[in-house]
């Protein structure tokens, strides 16, 4: 009896203990299912806490530290997804799943050729291994070849026909490239075998946006969002698709109720500014913009928004303009400390845009054009922001305008007696257009949008005049016959595409007189300050296709006054053909300008160069003196040792027959051609990564 009562206890106690170690088995798997319906969800910072928790159980647990580097490789902590790996390769060093993320690293960090290796040595090995022809097509992605990737997604679904992703992100390649049957039917397919996803739905609403099937996209939408309600991407989509049928106030209700549900989601608040600005109430959207520039300073298709807004619907005695030019302020400050003046000449504009009564943005400003010689248009500016100030002018700058009165008292101005800032210099009528090809799923109307704050930027170049159309235009044809029948010089059709941290702005220039195309170009940039900083390269491209040319505003014997000088990068010694006023043209399929020879009257050569107007003497006249006030004058040429690559970038930098003046400054940097050489990531590969 003894024995048996001793066997007994034994088993007793080796019950509970063995069941204790399952129990405790049992809650890790359970803890770590949980984990995996939170990452499923996208909910990485849940899914990594329920994992770090796992691991801390059992540190041997594979699988949990493999699916720790996929949630902090989603949140962009590469280097912390790769520790995690690294602990996972500890206990599965041949895993394909291990090696596969390693290459998805490598590839975002733009380790191009270590992704490729690391790919096509799994299939080396594993030639049907889907997950490497997926990293091989993001590669191919990443180089914009959409056939190379389309293929490495045609191979992996022949490995596995009814994988989601291929056949989604072959869809969506088909949709791309307008292959929209196609793409329905691999469409068609996923959610045959996927329906109850949220997220297929969302993607089957993208499809339907860029085959602009605008019913489609909204039933896909709503389902999504039916299916999932904490799917905020749909949420968004449907709220982009509701705003393009101009369903304004279900846009707001949907804005509001992601914003009650995350403060800060900054497209939320975009959108539903822009809803409102386009519901007629402009103080509701600029208090929303507001606020999500609060959550976003960097969110410049919102901050341009804003601006517009501020122009049309402010006064300009509002004391909140003062609040939003600061941060333009702030910025140039920023550009300041990093020696780009052009940047910070370009922040102080926007400033005064805003706020032109602003004193410290100007006086600033006024410092800039006296460190690059402009001393006429510093005491201008000085003599401006004296007169708005009031009695708040510091005594220090009116000491300045006293002095340089006193020293520009013999300007070439002066001895003429004109007043040069008040002269209208326009010399160029510019029409720009773009087409809505629905291409940004982060900002709707970000086509519009950019086309409107590509033309403001014009505003500060005195030789430009730029008209700008609030909707879309089909294409060619209707720009084409709006600028001409609109007296044009040139037209831009433009298009824009932005991913997460890229941004593209395309044109083509056109003569509104012959419908020729002049100029093609492709504008990219990345990181913070894209938007503005795409918009100046726009600009100084545009700019150093026009003309340098001007007119004749008095005459006395062979002494002339013309209206070029500094600011336009003019010098003494420059040459000019005199032309009968009204008699210049835009060349037919070129830039540049032509005359009939009959109309050339004469030579001037520069002899005194002022910073507006400048003193010229006439070098020929040809036989008959036919020279008088009003004539125009077009550049022929200009001293070769004045060619320097730091003149003014924002003036025409072209002579009569369209050849550049001043060398492209930007050619020679290593640094801007990277910038131009990058990979353009329009929103379409965007959503090709994100596919899972």
């Amino acid at each position: 009896m003894k024995i048996n009562r001793f066997c007994i206890s034994f088993l007793f106690v080796s019950v509970i203990l063995t069941s204790g170690i399952f129990s405790s088995g049992s809650d890790i798997l359970s803890l770590f299912r949980e984990g995996v319906a939170e990452q499923e969800s996208e909910d990485w910072y849940s899914a990594s806490r329920i994992f770090l928790e796992v691991v801390d159980r059992n540190p041997a647990y594979s699988d949990a530290w493999l699916r720790l580097a996929e949630c902090s490789f989603r949140l962009g902590e590469n280097e912390l997804a790769m520790r995690y790996l690294e602990q996972a390769e500890k206990f599965e060093r041949t895993s394909t799943k291990v090696q596969n993320l390693k290459g998805q690293i490598f590839l975002s960090e733009g380790r191009i050729q270590e992704a490729s290796d690391v790919f096509n040595s799994i299939l080396s090995v594993y030639p049907n291994d889907v997950d490497a022809r997926f990293g091989l097509a993001e590669i191919e992605l990443y180089s914009g070849k959409f056939s190379g990737a389309e293929s490495q997604y045609a191979e992996a679904l022949k490995r596995q026909p009814s994988n989601r992703k291929a056949l989604l992100s072959l869809a969506v390649v088909c949709a791309e490239t307008g292959r929209y049957s196609q793409a329905q039917q691999f469409l068609d397919r996923a959610l045959s075998y996927y329906s109850g996803e949220s997220n297929v739905h969302y993607l089957a609403g993208i499809i339907s946006l860029m085959e602009d099937d605008s019913a489609a996209a909204e039933k896909h939408a709503r389902i999504a969002v039916e299916i999932n309600s904490g799917n905020d991407r749909a949420y968004k989509l449907l709220a982009d698709i509701l705003f393009r049928e101009e369903r304004f106030d279900e846009v707001i209700d949907i804005c509001d109720y992601l914003i009650s549900r995350d403060s800060g989601n900054s497209s939320a608040w975009y959108l539903k500014g822009l809803a409102e600005s386009e519901s007629g109430d402009s103080q509701a959207a600029l208090d929303s913009w507001r606020a999500g520039l609060a959550e976003d300073p960097q969110d410049e298709i919102m901050r341009n928004a804003m601006e517009m807004e501020i122009k049309s619907s402010l006064s300009l005695e509002d004391s909140r303009r003062a609040d939003f030019a600061a941060w333009h302020i702030d910025s140039a400050r920023q550009y300041m400390t990093r020696f780009d003046t052009a940047g910070a000449v370009y922040e102080y504009q926007r400033a005064l845009m805003l706020d032109p009564e602003n004193t410290d943005a100007r006086t600033a400003y006024a410092e800039i054009l006296e460190l690059n010689g402009m001393h006429e248009l510093y005491l201008e500016q000085l003599l401006f922001a004296k007169e708005h100030s009031g009695d708040d002018f510091p005594e220090t700058l009116n000491d300045r305008i006293e002095a340089y009165e006193s020293l520009l008292t013999d300007t070439v101005a002066a001895r003429w007696g004109v007043e040069p800032f008040y002269l209208d210099k326009t010399r160029w009528n510019l029409a720009f257009f773009y087409t809505d090809d629905n291409s940004s799923l982060l900002h709707a109307d970000a086509s519009r949008i950019s086309a409107l704050a590509a033309a403001d930027i014009f505003s500060g170049v005195a030789v430009t005049a730029v008209r700008t159309q609030v909707t879309p235009v089909s294409g060619f044809g209707e720009a084409f016959r709006k600028a001409r029948s609109g007296g044009m010089d040139y037209f831009v059709l433009m298009s824009v595409n932005e991913g997460a941290s890229e941004f593209t702005l395309n044109s083509a220039v056109y003569s509104a007189r012959t419908g020729s195309e002049i100029s093609r170009g492709s504008f990219y940039a990345t990181g913070n300050n894209r938007v503005s900083t795409v918009l100046r390269r726009f600009r100084n491209s545009l700019l150093d296709g026009l003309v340098i040319r001007g007119k004749i505003l008095k005459r006395n014997g062979n002494l002339l006054l013309v209206d070029v000088g500094k600011s336009e990068n003019i010098v003494n010694g420059a040459t000019f053909r005199i032309v009968r006023k009204d008699s210049l043209r835009t060349a037919p399929d070129s830039s540049g300008l032509v005359c009939d020879d009959r109309d050339v009257f004469g030579i001037l050569e520069i002899t005194d160069c002022g910073e507006e107007v400048s003193e010229a003497r006439i070098s020929d006249r040809g036989f008959f003196d036919r020279i008088n006030a009003g004539d125009e004058i077009v550049l022929l040429q200009m001293p070769e040792e004045s060619q320097s690559a730091s003149a003014v970038d924002t003036v025409p930098n072209s002579d009569m027959q369209g050849n550049q003046v001043v060398p492209d400054s930007d050619s020679g940097s290593s640094l801007v051609q990277e910038i131009k050489s990058a990979v353009e990531n329009p929103s379409v590969i965007e959503i090709l990564r994100n596919i899972r």
